[in-house]
């Protein structure tokens, strides 16, 4: 037999990838849709106190933080995806991935319209806090990267 200061090395689970992936995804597309909530709140908030142009002008302070805010948005789902998907160790899939939540949250975000239109800059902030907690409760479910030694 074997004695008592044998030890095994034992490696840590390696966590289900298509789970993992079932995961990541909505992760992504809650932290995007919840961006996308706030971008188009603070929107709202900026054209308050402002007058009804005549013209759409680009260079207005709420059309810069659309534009803005909507890529940042998309570029936070992608990292958030990025950041879920790293058990995975495979920067290829991680991409594609992201990618795709990103996209995926740009088109959900979409329900910020009619939100708005109906529930108001109240509706909005709902719906980011609910963003919120859907992806904090996606988030610890979520296995966190291996750290090698």
């Amino acid at each position: 037999m074997g004695s008592s200061q044998e030890s095994e090395v034992r490696e840590p689970p390696v966590p289900d990838p298509v789970s993992l992936v079932f995961r990541a995804l909505p992760y992504g597309v809650a932290v995007g849709v919840g961006c996308q909530a706030m971008v188009t709140w603070t929107v709202r908030t900026l054209q308050i106190g402002a007058p009804a142009g005549a013209k759409p002008s680009l260079d207005s302070a709420p059309a810069l933080v659309l534009l803005i805010g909507t890529l940042l948005g998309l570029v936070i789902a992608g990292l958030a995806t990025w950041r879920a998907l790293a058990p995975i160790e495979n920067p290829w899939r991680q991409a594609m991935l992201s990618i795709i939540a990103a996209l995926g949250s740009f088109a959900v975000s979409l329900v910020t319209l009619p939100i708005d239109r109906t529930f108001g800059r109240t509706g909005l902030l709902v719906l980011a806090g609910v963003c919120g907690l859907v992806a904090m409760l996606i988030g610890q479910r979520t296995p966190r990267p291996l750290r090698g030694p």
